[in-house]
């Protein structure tokens, strides 16, 4: 999302609650020391105006991904996990210049991305849709795309799939509008007309058509070849496979013993897990 604030740091040791900070635009207060003696600091980057993924409440960062984050370290006690707050683009940018070793929010698979980032097993199983007005029943698949008014922030996965779709169909392009608006206020824009479709991953849209009462919106579900409807945390490929190895299978223990369970029912409102064949690899 590109929502411009003040970084945030969050600092999360075993067995503490993470702490904001304070600034002019964060509250909240709490305990925030340094890694112990054989630690390991890892620094993870996140939007924090990414709900339910990665967001503020009351002056902490939450969220699913920040959540899963949080269990993931709570057993491995030979790292120290910070997360810094920043704007959506400067995760990428982050793992790639060496600032963080970890990226979380929301962050799906495509061929550019994996070539590269290291991606975690999926955290959540979270495809793709089309979120359109309750009367269309034109767009279907990314084929049906012509000539609508398609609204998307610079940088996510949604405008990926716009670009590569009119720079495959020259003659038959929708109109990408990106936007600094977030989500909720684009589904605003769609459901007075300004817009005609946002692609968006299911949980999001899910929620926010609950939560904010859009009652002329309706979700599409449509795949693309190659589609994976996964959700990862990603690592800079520069990085020591041996943290890759260590979050992966903490994932696995949290899938086993219900902890991955427990977050997505508590921050996503309901079982929005991967398919246990994709835990096995």
């Amino acid at each position: 999302m590109k929502k411009k604030f003040l970084p945030v740091v969050f600092v999360l040791l075993l067995g503490v609650v993470i702490a904001g900070c304070g600034n002019k635009n964060e509250t909240g207060s709490g305990a925030e020391s340094g890694a112990t003696p054989g630690q390991k600091t890892i620094v993870a980057g996140t939007s924090g105006v990414s709900n339910p993924f990665s967001y503020d409440k009351d002056g902490q960062l939450t969220g699913y991904d920040v959540e899963v984050m949080k269990a993931v370290f709570e057993g491995l006690p030979e790292y120290k996990l910070e997360v810094q707050a920043i704007e959506f683009e400067g995760i990428l940018t982050g793992l790639d210049n060496g600032r963080f070793q970890l990226g979380a929010n929301n962050f799906s698979s495509n061929a550019e991305r994996r070539n590269k980032y290291d991606f975690s097993l999926p955290i959540i199983e979270n495809a793709n849709v089309f979120v359109v007005r309750k009367d269309d029943n034109t767009l279907k698949s990314i084929e049906d795309l012509k000539g609508y008014k398609a609204v998307t922030e610079v940088g996510n996965s949604g405008a990926t799939l716009l670009e590569n779709y009119n720079a495959e169909h020259a003659d038959a392009k929708a109109d990408i509008m990106y936007t600094e608006e977030n989500f909720v206020k684009q589904f605003e824009g769609i459901e007075a007309g300004r817009y005609d479709v946002r692609i968006i991953s299911r949980v999001s849209a899910e929620k926010a058509i609950k939560e904010h009462g859009f009652t002329n919106l309706k979700v599409v579900p449509f795949s693309t070849e190659n589609s994976d409807p996964g959700s990862y945390l990603l690592f800079a490929k520069s990085a020591d496979s041996t943290l890759l190895d260590a979050v992966n299978k903490r994932i696995k223990e949290m899938y086993n013993d219900g902890t991955l369970l427990k977050i997505s029912e508590e921050q996503l409102g309901g079982d929005y897990l991967p398919k246990k064949e994709l835990m096995e690899q």
